[in-house]
């Protein structure tokens, strides 16, 4: 695949074109994650547009903006749309994983009348007022997590002591030190955290322009997972009143893993 770039300011998105067909999948992938993850769902008739966020593979944001000028909805929008004038896109499916599926859900509004499906998977940011949504919005907890990029094993060791005291499940757990492994992994994942904070789904504009439109919709869960559980997609969908949108799979949040795949092919309706 070749790696085409869109940059407005001094933002730059990467995204990447498979295929040729008319059934056209716009997918995003999730934290630390790469665009291949989506490479499963490859047909004859299907153009898979994949799109890299911010903070990874050539997909650029200053960091300088983090603190003072984050990355706001309209302004991603704004490129989004670029690229499906780029590539000539009428109706689309959206697809997400995890951080992908927060700008996934709250790029749905904006887009309700050229979407043929939205199908996010795990995805971040169906709760605004969980724990780690609500520190992301606290400046000194965001300073601590800059001056933590530099020293990662600062932030490990005050995270044992978290977990330590049960105050942090055994698979958060795991999931913070995968990626607090080295100076690079933690920097992302900090910039990220701190970056998207005003990247929000709007629960109430999914609502009407699920009422309004007649857009197939879907949460994929992981009965197994304890990273997202579904016990937020349930929260989030009953305040959509689509608790029919539901689907969980026997996996953890590792969607994508080889023995894991043909599930959530199945799961997914193209």
């Amino acid at each position: 695949m070749n790696s085409l770039l869109i940059t407005e300011e001094n933002v730059t998105l990467e995204y990447y074109i498979e295929g040729s067909g008319d059934n056209i999948l716009v997918c995003f992938h999730g934290h630390g994650r790469q665009v291949d993850d989506f490479l499963f769902l490859k047909h004859k008739d299907r153009k898979l547009i994949l799109i890299v966020l911010p903070h990874h593979g050539n997909s650029k944001f200053p960091a300088e903006r983090i603190e003072t000028q984050p990355l706001s909805v309209t302004e991603f929008s704004s490129m989004f749309t670029k690229i499906l004038e780029k590539e000539a896109v009428g109706d689309f499916h959206f697809i997400g994983f995890s951080q992908g599926g927060r700008f996934v859900l709250s790029l749905f509004p904006l887009y309700t009348n050229r979407l043929k499906s939205v199908q996010v998977i795990s995805p971040d940011g169906m709760d605004p007022m969980s724990f780690y949504n609500r520190t992301s919005r606290i400046r000194l907890t965001r300073l601590l997590f800059k001056k933590w990029e530099n020293s990662p094993e600062s932030f490990i060791r005050i995270t044992k002591l978290v977990f330590k005291l049960g105050l942090v499940r055994p698979k958060v757990f795991s999931f913070i030190e995968l990626f607090a492994a080295n100076k690079e992994k933690f920097q992302r994942a900090s910039r990220t955290w701190r970056g998207f904070r005003n990247i929000n789904p709007d629960l109430n504009a999914i609502g009407k322009s699920l009422d309004s439109n007649n857009i197939y919709f879907r949460v994929i869960m992981g009965k197994y997972d304890q990273v997202i559980r579904t016990r937020q997609a349930i929260h989030f969908l009953n305040h959509l009143n689509r608790p029919e949108a539901l689907k969980e799979i026997e996996c953890g949040h590792d969607f994508f893993k080889e023995s894991n795949l043909f599930r959530l092919k199945e799961a997914i309706h193209i």
